[in-house]
């Protein structure tokens, strides 16, 4: 098989546990695009986190963001978005402002935040989710469902944390009884709502039908569950080492861990001797 599109997830593949990048990714990955492949990462992080990497990268195509949600080179000239229109992200906040709970907005553009009042032990929580703030605006206002409606913002993923698992819980079922359209996924005391539609596998296979090529000629690598569908849907769906054992159940080959050069060496063991192919 010849494979024409490569997919990389960043956090636990081409980034290791210390958040660094190994100069053997960058080379391997140099590597395989100087044999005509596309490359592209899928994250979670937002648009212009998921552009920090890339730039190490030198990688100026398409990349998915927002868990899905956004697909885009440059913020200005997106290809694909699955962003809650500025009723719908209206909806999710105003319902989200009822408990005690820090309430995120995100947007390829910026991010956010409600003025909320929190507990030590919440603040200390929210300062880690947070880190992704210092790669583009982060706003705290006060009503931030009024600024939303004054500045008809739409969101690509709203993120609650919550004081408790409880109130965590209650929200989480106010949700889907009121809103049609969202997926919420709950941890405990935080919530992440985004589009019904936003996800990783359905990011890539708009990105594959884009390219003009079939998922049999796609190499996806991932380590967390949300990765499976895409691992799935591939021609090679690749589970790092490191990753749980419900990835590697799901997955076509099992590389080494993201701090054991995992990406480099599946790329030297599956494309070493492919030839070179023309761009997709």
């Amino acid at each position: 098989m010849t494979y024409r599109l490569l997919a990389l997830s960043i956090d636990g593949a081409v980034l290791r546990s210390n958040g660094r990048m190994a100069k053997e990714t960058k080379e391997a990955i140099d590597f395989v695009r100087n044999k005509g492949v596309y490359v592209t990462l899928i994250t979670n992080r937002t648009h212009h986190g998921a552009k920090k990497v890339a730039k190490l990268l030198k990688m100026e195509h398409e990349i998915i963001s927002h868990g899905g949600a956004f697909i885009a080179g440059h913020v200005e000239k997106p290809i694909y978005e699955a962003r809650m229109n500025p009723d719908l992200t209206y909806d999710v906040v105003e319902i989200l402002e009822r408990f005690s709970c820090q309430v995120q907005v995100e947007n390829e553009r910026f991010e956010l935040a409600n003025r909320h009042q929190q507990s030590k032990n919440l603040l200390g929580k929210m300062s880690v989710g947070l880190s992704e703030s210092l790669f583009y605006p982060k706003t705290y206002v006060d009503n931030l469902t009024g600024h939303i409606f004054d500045h008809q913002i739409g969101a690509l993923k709203i993120k609650g944390n919550f004081e408790s698992r409880e109130e965590s819980k209650e929200a989480f079922e106010d949700l889907n009884h009121s809103i049609p359209g969202i997926k919420v996924r709950r941890k405990e005391q935080e919530l992440e709502i985004c589009r019904e539609e936003a996800s990783k596998e359905n990011a890539l296979a708009f990105l594959i039908r884009e390219l003009g090529i079939q998922s049999e000629e796609v190499v996806m690598v991932g380590s967390k569950p949300d990765d499976i569908p895409s691992l799935k849907m591939t021609g090679l769906g690749v589970a790092m080492g490191q990753s749980p054992e419900e990835v590697k159940a799901e997955a076509n080959w099992i590389t080494r861990s993201n701090n054991q050069n995992g990406v480099p060496y599946m790329i030297k063991e599956v494309f070493r001797k492919q030839m070179k192919v023309d761009q997709p």
